[in-house]
């Protein structure tokens, strides 16, 4: 059975790779963070960022959301499931809420045996959505063995671990620009910079009228805080797409996963104890 052929696939090594990262979360953070470091090193680095980029590409990263994107998600979900962010728990350096993390389908199905979480109807999963984004937090559709889709997280940019490997490690996979970019009506737009203060990707130059694109996440913050209507959300020239391996490809990243990945998260969590 090759894991392409739904999204909805419940693929065993699929389904043992979310059991991993699930149940050792916190190692698997650390892990994350571990490789970020060691893509600065001299000589070894760029080996290890090029490996770190494919592994976000293909293996466990994800893209920035508009609140609407999500949505979309949810309506076409057969299962969701609710649990606390990981990083914001780990790392405690903000007070943001916890509870905002959507599991979706398979990945419902684990973070809900593994992590308890409580089984929402898609009405809560959005209240959830709509929450998050009302509290400043940036949505990251994430991916386990890509395109299939299994979490939407609601992220702060002072804990979450792949907003960190992206902005301090160049890790640009573990949360990819989204599928829109922001756009300033330099007619309306007052200069009162809360697009600049809220933006996570520092990409809005308000007093010039000009959004970076490569900066911009895409999650469209910068839409709620105008007090204007300055700001709004238009499709990128070059969109993000979900990109799918391949059968070989397929056969390659799951026996990476198994031959390399696992047996070092493991040598790692046991050199931690």
């Amino acid at each position: 059975m090759c894991d392409n052929h739904s999204p909805h696939e419940s693929f065993f090594l699929r389904r043992l790779m979310m059991w991993v990262y699930t149940k050792w979360v916190n190692d698997t953070l650390d892990f994350y963070l571990f490789l970020g470091r060691a893509g600065r090193l001299p000589v070894i680095g760029q080996a290890v960022r090029f490996f770190a980029r494919q592994y976000g590409k293909y293996l466990h990263g994800g893209r920035a959301a508009t609140v609407e994107e999500c949505y979309e998600i949810i309506t076409q979900a057969r299962r969701l499931t609710v649990v606390e962010c990981a990083c914001r728990k780990k790392f405690q350096h903000c007070n943001k809420p916890l509870k905002t993390c959507i599991g979706v389908d398979t990945g419902a199905e684990v973070l809900g045996e593994i992590k308890h979480g409580e089984f929402i109807s898609r009405e809560q999963a959005e209240q959830i959505i709509k929450d998050a984004y009302d509290k400043g937090l940036v949505r990251s559709i994430t991916h386990c063995a890509t395109p299939n889709i299994y979490v939407i997280c609601n992220c702060c940019t002072c804990c979450c671990v792949p907003y960190r490997l992206r902005s301090e490690y160049g890790v640009e996979t573990a949360i990819e620009n989204g599928r829109q970019v922001a756009f300033i009506d330099i007619d309306k737009c007052v200069n009162c910079n809360n697009c600049r203060k809220i933006c996570p990707g520092q990409a809005i130059r308000p007093d010039m009228g000009v959004v970076e694109e490569d900066k911009c996440l895409g999650c469209g913050l910068c839409v709620g805080v105008c007090t204007q209507d300055a700001m709004t959300m238009m499709g990128r020239e070059d969109p993000y797409r979900e990109t799918s391996p391949g059968v070989v490809g397929n056969i390659v990243m799951y026996a990476v996963f198994l031959t390399v990945i696992l047996p070092i998260a493991l040598t790692f969590k046991a050199l931690r104890r």
